[in-house]
């Protein structure tokens, strides 16, 4: 199923396809703003800008700055300006844009990036939250000039981020109309996270990690806080809290919580009365991963959020007085991932397989209509292929869903085995990677095995270790067998794909997946493993999510319970890998440090099997999403060389 028979799919089509981040209606429904993301290879950095127009209009969306870097769009609930941040060499702004291109700013020159914005409900001041650090002077000086660290708490680093020991996330409020400095909100010097204002503009809500032993866990708390006051928990320090949103009327605060004592676990809508602390889990008999930062209260008593299920990305609605009931406000087979409701319309980010992220306004009675399709063009003239869905049987009574990308020809064709990363799930997406292998003449076949979202706790707990809070297989076990059910299956309803011309390809946890593959079985001829965990016991000790991932996964720490973490580890395995495979990874990354892919890279050299190390400098676990523009180039022209010498006639 080809979308045209224009010209192929090109690595350097990265920089043509354009990204849709929030969207955000103005209070009355009538406009619209929407934050875009655009590689720019030649500068090798980030277009970044927010456009914004009337809903109802033809005419094409306006950027507010079409020279800065702009994000984290918001309007005013009082009148019709526009708050945005705009990042500038001298610092962060915050400024107010009107209708007529008027702009007045409210915060010049803010050293550390904004990374949260919020109007009070009166329009009449600004929170904004930043990392700062507690000593900046460390910072300024030359790296060689630094004074060591003395640490006494774990989690002090993270991936993408850095160091978090001492830049804590503090809220600040200032006048919107930018009389007077601003003041710092966050008291004690915790890290204080995801605000949103009470409906009275007295007192704010916020999540925090303020109790004994939080730097072994994400476990937080939902805290409110008055302007003029301490703040106080609400919470029992038992869950992972995310995006506190109080109701209309202030009787409720909307939230999703993730249950890290049983992880895996879905992420599910809750609702919490902040008067008696009682907590009500609006999603548990539909038991899906409902995405904190989507979530939007459309009247008192009905709570929006972005809900990942079966391979699609849709926008549910959840009764607070009838929980557990929920109805689709916007789906399809499509990923709508970014949502807003006001005055009767709903404006939704959507894309699919063949249709690049696209901002798109629902009418009351249904009807949707794109009002803004930044690569509409550039798909137009490219040859984008719809995937076929199968449902394959794997075991009694359980299927796996599976997509599989076909290039133009009578083939047989070489199949590339695309895997996703941990606690995700692949489907109806829109991927140019995807559609570059297959331009390139590859199939590839996606699936969602057990362990992967979309499906609910229970199918994520299947990969669980034998000791975690409920036993599962392990990794490499279950998944394995799914993907080579699957796999089989595909090759023998489909004559056109050649089974002696399978790679494997995954990245994080797809990198362990690919890796446990080609020891276990002899169905793929080479391999790509990419910023993955191949020594869990290893990793345990140095990646930026130790000690509660492994322990709530495997049920006990790497001192406790070696022998799990050897078991799940695809290092035990490697004599028994002998495809040619592509060790990719990042010098930065924290979440699996680069010492995964030197461990890895040293075995297979000392076992002659051949095998290249591909490192990227200067950059973390996100290189395929968040990378430099340059480096993400540079990997997808290397990912069709290998395929392409491996997989090649």
């Amino acid at each position: 199923m080809t979308t045209t028979d224009a010209h192929p799919v090109l690595p350097d089509d990265l920089g043509r396809f354009a990204d849709l981040g929030e969207v955000v209606l103005s209070p009355d429904g009538a406009r619209v703003a929407v934050a875009v993301s655009q590689p720019d290879v030649a500068a090798n950095r980030y277009r970044r800008d927010v456009l914004t127009g009337p809903v109802d209009g033809t005419d094409p969306l306006l950027p507010v700055d079409p020279q800065g870097s702009v994000r984290l769009p918001r309007w005013s609930p009082a009148d019709d300006r526009l708050a945005v941040v705009v990042d500038r060499p001298g610092g962060c702004e915050v400024r107010l844009v009107s209708p007529d291109g008027a702009v007045t700013t409210a915060v010049a020159g803010w050293p550390d990036p904004v990374e949260e914005l919020a109007w009070s409900p009166d329009g009449r001041r600004l929170l904004f939250v930043v990392r700062e650090p507690a000593d900046r002077s460390w910072y300024e000086l030359p790296e060689d000039r630094r004074p060591p660290r003395r640490l006494t708490t774990l989690g002090y680093r993270e991936d993408g981020v850095g160091w978090t020991v001492d830049r804590p996330r503090q809220a600040h409020v200032v006048d919107a109309g930018g009389s007077g400095a601003p003041t710092r909100l966050s008291r004690g010097g915790f890290d204080d996270a995801e605000f949103a204002w009470h409906p009275d503009g007295r007192s704010v809500y916020f999540v925090s990690r303020r109790h004994p032993g939080a730097d072994r866990s994400i476990v937080n708390d939902v805290f409110v806080q008055p302007l003029d006051g301490e703040p106080r928990r609400l919470t029992g320090s038992d869950l992972l809290h995310s995006s506190p949103v109080p109701s209309p009327d202030g009787s409720l605060v909307a939230l999703t919580v993730t249950d890290i004592a049983g992880f895996p676990a879905a992420q599910h809508l809750a609702v919490l009365d902040p008067a008696t602390g009682t907590l009500t889990d609006l999603a548990a008999g539909f038991d899906r991963d409902c995405a904190g930062g989507s979530i939007v209260w459309t009247d008192d008593t009905t709570v929006a959020v972005v809900v990942e299920d079966g391979g699609a990305i849709a926008v549910h609605a959840f009764s607070t007085s009838e929980p557990g009931s929920h109805r689709v406000l916007v789906g399809g087979q499509r990923r709508v991932t970014a949502f807003d409701v006001r005055g009767g319309r709903t404006a939704v980010v959507t894309s699919g397989p063949v249709d690049p992220p696209a901002l798109a306004v629902v009418a009351p009675d249904g009807a949707e209509r794109v009002r803004h399709a930044p690569s509409a063009v550039v798909a137009a003239e490219r040859r984008l292929v719809a995937p076929e869905h199968t449902a394959v049987p794997v075991a009694a009574g359980v299927t796996v869903d599976s997509w599989l990308v076909r290039p133009d020809g009578a083939g047989p064709h070489p199949l590339v085995v695309w895997l996703q990363g941990g606690g995700t799930q692949y489907g109806w997406q829109f991927s140019h990677e995807l559609q570059l292998l297959v331009s390139a003449g590859f199939s590839v076949l996606y699936l969602n095995p057990r362990g992967s979202a979309g499906y609910g706790t229970a199918w994520m707990r299947t990969v669980a270790g034998p000791r975690a809070a409920v036993p599962g297989s392990g990794w490499g076990v279950t998944d394995v067998a799914d993907v080579v059910a699957v796999l089989r299956a595909t090759l023998d309803a489909s004559p056109d794909l050649d089974p002696d011309r399978v790679g494997v390809m995954g990245g994080s946890y797809g990198g362990l997946l690919t890796t446990h593959l080609l020891a276990q079985t002899d169905l793929f001829r080479a391999g790509w493993a990419e910023r993955g965990p191949y020594d869990l016991f290893s990793d345990a000790g140095t990646k930026d999510e130790a000690p509660w991932f492994f322990e709530a996964y495997l049920g006990a720490s790497h001192l406790e319970d070696a022998a799990s973490y050897w078991q799940a580890s695809p290092i035990r395995l490697v004599r028994q890998i002998t495809a040619p495979l592509a060790i990719v990874h990042s010098e930065e990354d924290r979440r699996c440090s680069i010492g995964q892919a030197e461990e890895l890279f040293m075995a297979l050299k000392l076992l002659d099997r051949e095998v290249e190390l591909i490192r990227f400098p200067g950059e973390g676990h996100e290189l395929t999403r968040s990378g430099s523009p340059v480096h993400r180039l540079q990997r997808l022209e290397i990912l069709l060389e290998w395929f392409g010498r491996w997989l090649g006639p």
